[in-house]
Order: structure tokens, then sequence, then C-alpha cells
């Protein structure tokens, strides 16, 4: 009778397929995501994001035309730097003209907690809007 499973005793590193860029300017902090969001990478992602909200930008883009593959995680995690953006008084936006990030979002609906735009110039442009739409003339 077989009442154990042994767990593996070595560890494979899967090597990194997601680079990140930051370039802060006065107007905002813009974070290009470059490869694929998914499992290996989301901890090194939310760190990273973490870090980024925590120095009170003007406002945060993430720069994703060049993801090739998010999954659910890396969905959750666009959520949970959403909300901590949010939380932190930080306007943020989402730049993807590709499916890899733009269809899970619109899938599951989540188009009004990820604000996402074609280009960094299109949610740039947002952002310089939002105070307005908000009423509270911030910006």
């Amino acid at each position: 009778m077989l009442d154990q499973i042994a767990a593996p005793q070595f560890r494979v590193d899967v090597p990194s397929a997601m680079t990140l860029t930051v370039t802060a300017t006065a107007e905002a902090t813009i974070v290009a995501i470059r490869g694929e969001i998914d499992l290996p990478v989301l901890s090194r992602l939310r760190t990273r994001l973490g870090e980024e909200i925590d120095l009170a930008p003007r406002a945060l883009v993430l720069d994703l035309p060049e993801v090739s593959f998010c999954g659910a995680g890396g969905i959750t995690e666009l959520l949970v730097a959403a909300s901590e953006a949010h939380v932190s008084g930080v306007p943020f936006a989402i730049a993807a003209a590709g499916r890899a990030v733009r269809r899970p979002i619109r899938v599951l609906g989540l188009e009004r907690l990820l604000p996402i735009h074609e280009s960094v110039e299109a949610a740039l442009d947002w952002l310089a809007v939002l105070p307005r739409l908000r009423g509270n003339g911030r910006g």
C-alpha cells in the first residue's frame, strides 16, 4: 500500500522568460514588461510593482505590448497592482495592443478594474484627463 508520495529531491530552476524596464519621468513611471507573465515570474513582478507604487509616482503605466503570454496568475498580479495603486492614490493604467493581455481582461470582464489602452501615449492621455473626470482637480 502506498500511503505517501515522495517529493523529488531536486529543484528545477526555470529561466525567467520576462524582463522589466522601468522609466521614470516627471509625468509618470512606465514599467515595460516583455515576455511571459506566468508562475515563475509572479513574485518578482509583484515585488517590483510594489516598489514602484511605494515611490508614489504621479502615475503608473504598465507597458505590455511585448507580452507574449499572460496566465491567470499574471492577471491576478495586474489586479493586485491596480488595487495597491488605487489605495496609494497612484493613478494606474495598462498599455497593451496585443491579445495576450487584452483578451483575458476582456473575457473576464475586468476592463473597469484594469484600464487598458492601445499605447503608452493613450494611457497617459487618459490619466491626464482622469482627475477632471473624477472631479477632484488633481493633476
